[in-house]
C-alpha cells in the first residue's frame, strides 16, 4: 500500500484540487436557485480576498513610505537652498550696512572739512602698526594726492598725527605712513587753554593716554583741563585739540608738575583722517589772487 501511494504521490494534489473544484462546483449549482449566497462561498470569497486585501495594504504602505521620503528629501533639498539664501542675505545686509556706516563717517569728515579754515583732504585708514615700539598708520594718500612728508593728519575729534617718508616708512605714490601722537618719539607743543601754559606733549606707546612735560613751575592745572597745539615747532598748526587731562603729579625729576592726557581722537575705532595739505583757506585764495594779477600784468605788458 505505502509503494503504491509513494508511485502515485505526484498526482495527489492535483488530483486533491480537482476533486475541491468539483466539489465547489456542485455545491455552486446546487445554490443556484437560491437568491442568496451559501455561508460555504461566503468563506471561500473571504478566503480567497485575504490575499487582495494584503497586497492593496502592502502596495498603499510602500507607496505612501515613498511618498513620504521623496517629500523629505525635497522639503531637506528647499530647507538647504533656503538656509543658504538667507547667509547670503545675512551678508549682503552686513555689507550694505558696513557701506552705510562708511558713508556716513565720510559724510561726517566732509561736513568737518568745511568747517576748518586749512586746506585739506579726506584719507582713508588702509593699515594699522599699534605695537609697543611704534604707533603708526597707513592711508590710501600719497605723492599723486599732493601729500609731503610732515603734513598734519586730523579727525574731528582733534589730532591724530603727522605724516612720515623716511627708511621704513616711505611714501608711495598711493600711500603714507602716518606716525601717531601716540608713538613714544612723538613731540607736540601744546598749551592748556584754560592756563595758557605750554609744554611738549609725549606719546607713552598707549593709545589711551600721552604725558605733559616740561610745564612752568607755577602751572596749576586741574583735571579735565583741555590741551591744545600751540603752533610752535612749524609742524602743527595752533588750535587743534589734542586732549583732556586726566591726572596732575610732580615730576620727580624737575619739581615742576606733569599730567596724563587722554588723547580727543579715539583710535581704537578711527576709520578716515583729514590730511592738512595747504595753508589757510583765506591765504590760499590770496595767494591765488596775487598770481592771478601777476599774470595780467605781464599780459597787459
Amino acid at each position: 500500500m505505502a509503494g503504491l501511494f509513494a508511485r502515485y504521490q505526484k498526482l495527489t494534489l492535483p488530483l486533491g484540487l480537482w476533486l475541491f473544484s468539483l466539489g465547489l462546483l456542485s455545491v455552486q449549482s446546487w445554490q443556484k436557485g437560491r437568491s442568496h449566497p451559501s455561508p460555504f462561498s461566503r468563506a471561500v470569497a473571504e478566503v480567497m480576498s485575504f490575499p487582495q486585501r494584503c497586497y492593496g495594504y502592502a502596495a498603499e504602505g510602500m507607496a505612501r513610505t515613498w511618498n513620504n521620503y521623496v517629500y523629505l528629501v525635497r522639503i531637506r533639498e528647499q530647507n538647504v537652498s533656503l538656509q543658504k539664501q538667507l547667509a547670503f542675505l545675512e551678508m549682503e545686509n552686513q555689507i550694505l550696512g558696513e557701506q552705510a556706516g562708511e558713508a556716513e563717517r565720510l559724510r561726517a569728515l566732509l561736513n568737518f572739512q568745511k568747517t576748518i579754515d586749512l586746506v585739506s583732504i579726506p584719507a582713508r585708514i588702509i593699515g594699522w602698526d599699534l605695537s609697543s615700539y611704534a604707533q603708526t598708520m597707513t592711508i590710501n594718500r600719497g605723492k599723486e594726492d599732493g601729500i609731503i612728508a610732515r603734513q598734519t593728519a586730523i579727525a574731528f575729534q582733534g589730532l591724530v598725527g603727522q605724516v612720515l617718508d623716511e627708511p621704513g616708512r616711505v611714501m608711495t605714490r598711493n600711500s603714507s605712513v602716518v606716525l601717531l601722537i601716540t608713538d613714544p618719539t612723538s613731540r607736540v607743543s601744546v598749551i592748556v587753554e584754560r592756563t595758557r601754559d605750554r609744554g611738549i606733549l609725549e606719546g607713552m606707546g598707549r593709545d589711551d593716554r600721552m604725558l605733559l612735560v616740561y610745564l612752568p613751575a607755577e602751572a596749576a592745572l586741574e583735571k579735565g583741563d583741555v590741551v591744545s597745539t600751540s603752533g610752535l615747532g612749524g609742524v602743527f598748526p595752533p588750535g587743534i585739540k589734542v586732549g583732556t587731562v586726566v591726572k596732575v603729579e610732580s615730576n620727580p625729576l624737575f619739581g615742576s608738575v606733569q599730567c596724563e592726557v587722554k588723547p580727543s581722537v579715539d583710535f581704537a575705532h578711527l576709520e578716515q583722517v583729514l590730511i592738512l595739505t595747504g595753508p589757510p583757506k583765506v591765504q590760499a585764495l590770496d595767494n591765488n589772487q596775487a598770481g592771478t594779477e601777476k599774470a595780467d600784468v605781464k599780459h597787459k605788458d
